[in-house]
């Protein structure tokens, strides 16, 4: 599978917000598997928990990663962010 990098110029010339384009960029780096989406209506961006590698941020059906890995949160919170679950298979991003 190909894995493009997307900049924080081109996140934010999309119209992601500032700090959810920071959080983004360095979730991404991590090697978090974070998606964009074509409109916010459904959070800034989104994690898909089915891709290779998910399960050292979040797992739906792990009890210790439901709520998402201590790294995750920590990224997210200190962009002023969190996640939610929209199904098990991938969860939305949202400012506080």
């Amino acid at each position: 599978m190909i894995h493009t990098q997307i900049s924080r110029k081109e996140l934010i010339e999309d119209g992601m917000a500032p700090q959810a384009a920071d959080a983004f960029i360095e979730l991404q780096k991590a090697g978090c598997p974070v998606k964009t989406w074509h409109n916010d209506e459904r959070g800034y961006f989104w994690i898909d928990g089915e891709e290779v590698g998910a399960g050292d941020w979040l797992d739906y059906w792990n009890m210790s990663l439901i709520a998402g890995s201590d790294r995750l949160n920590r990224i997210l919170e200190k962009h002023g962010l969190y996640f939610e679950w929209y199904n098990s298979a991938y969860a939305h991003v949202y400012a506080i």
